[in-house]
């Protein structure tokens, strides 16, 4: 155990989640109960509530009546939801989220060059020959979309990057709502990530980098298209609107 300090609770939490990661404590595995870590940790059952809530707000635990504590799945629910309210409260727009995109997306593309195994080739290469001859199926392309994005995330090996990932598309899906003009850009999107999967399964970083930094560059140039008039911060609008609040 780590030397205690003042404040108890934090310590314990702090404790607890290098003991977790420690351990490998897989989702859903239940923690020892109230009891048995106060007498574990040889504090009081009050310490350990707070600790288990400080745990609870790190997204590492679930806490519910019966089962006490559980190892939390890692969520990106979360940050979607933190995505969505910059965009309802008109911080930030499609042209924000794509500067974002701009700067990881060819490194992350570039590292998937230089990581990727068979099994990742032969994903990509299956979600694009998929939806090739769907061109006209506006769900099936933004499922395959973000399907190919999310496919070159975990060539990267690097599970910080799917879990950067991921909330980014949860918004994306939500954002490109113009169907008409979203599947007129379909048959570039098919042949830049073509361009994007050639390039890692050769092996090439530079060529990978290029191939997003094109692909990135003309989804911004078809903004309009994709998510309609609104780019800037009031796309927002029609994002999944909360709900009108009775008195």
């Amino acid at each position: 155990m780590g030397k205690r300090p003042t404040r108890l609770p934090r310590w314990l939490a702090d404790e607890l989640e290098e003991h977790m990661l420690i351990n490998g404590y897989p989702a859903d595995e239940r923690l020892p109960t109230e009891t048995e870590l106060a007498e574990t940790y040889r504090v009081s059952r009050q310490v350990v509530r707070e600790a288990a809530r400080l745990l609870e707000d790190r997204g590492l635990v679930h806490i519910s009546p019966g089962r006490g504590m559980t190892v939390a799945a890692i969520d990106t629910a979360a940050i979607a939801s933190r995505y969505r309210s910059a965009l309802r409260r008109d911080q930030a727009g499609f042209d924000q989220l794509m500067q974002l995109r701009v700067m990881s997306e060819p490194d992350m593309t570039a590292l998937a060059a230089q990581a990727r195994t068979d099994d990742d080739i032969g994903r990509m290469g299956d979600i694009l020959g998929g939806i090739s001859t769907r061109l006209d199926d506006y769900l099936a392309c933004l499922d395959a979309d973000l399907e190919f994005h999310m496919a070159v995330a975990a060539a990267t090996q690097n599970p910080f990057v799917t879990t950067f990932v991921q909330p980014i598309n949860t918004v994306l899906r939500e954002l490109y709502r113009e169907p008409i003009g979203y599947l007129a850009t379909q048959e570039d999107t098919l042949r830049e990530h073509r361009a994007i999967a050639d390039a890692i399964a050769a092996g090439d970083p530079e060529a990978a980098r290029s191939a997003a930094a094109t692909h990135l560059g003309r989804v911004q140039s078809d903004a309009i298209r994709l998510v309609g008039d609104d780019t800037g911060t009031d796309a927002a609008d029609t994002i999944n609107p909360l709900p009108t609040m009775r008195s």
